[in-house]
């Protein structure tokens, strides 16, 4: 019985120890900041066209919003996702809200759906078919906007920063 009962705690022990190597391992685990250092950071080369990024948000319907990207020198690239090499001027966004990873974006639309009362931010940054963050002179390539959410309001005025 007590051979059992060792067995079974080593296995736990085991189990808990793989599971836990994994998800700390996993970059597409990993949120914020710390997703694009798991990915790293591509530094567009002087030379090449800067690409940029401008976002806006909207109301779509009473409690939803409507996310729209306007790209400059940057076009998006699923079908290159994955590559190792770099891009400078094309991939695909990430979209966070409040510091929290929510999506890959692939095109200029997204449906947020209801966001939280009070302040919200929402950032877009550019990055390269390897995943990595794309960078110009040391800063990422993004834009954020705030969003306050009144859930009280009842005509659909919001504030946009």
């Amino acid at each position: 019985m007590m051979k059992k009962l060792r067995s079974w705690i080593s296995f736990i022990i085991i189990f808990l120890g793989f599971f836990y190597f994994y998800t700390s391992q996993n970059p597409h685990n990993q949120t914020g900041a710390a997703g694009h250092m798991a990915h790293g950071y591509v530094e567009i080369p002087k030379g090449n066209k800067i690409p940029a990024v401008n976002l806006s948000v909207s109301p779509d319907g009473p409690d939803t919003w409507l996310l729209k990207l306007n790209l400059f020198h940057f076009a998006f690239a699923p079908e290159k996702v994955g590559e190792k090499k770099p891009s400078y001027n094309e991939g695909h966004a990430h979209l966070y809200i409040n510091g929290k990873k929510i999506s890959r974006l692939y095109g200029e639309y997204y449906h947020l759906g209801n966001l939280e009362e009070g302040r919200n931010e929402v950032t877009i940054t550019l990055n390269s078919n390897n995943h990595g963050a794309l960078m110009a002179d040391g800063k990422p390539v993004q834009a954020t906007r705030v969003i306050e959410v009144n859930k009280q309001e009842k005509s659909g005025d919001h504030d946009l920063e």
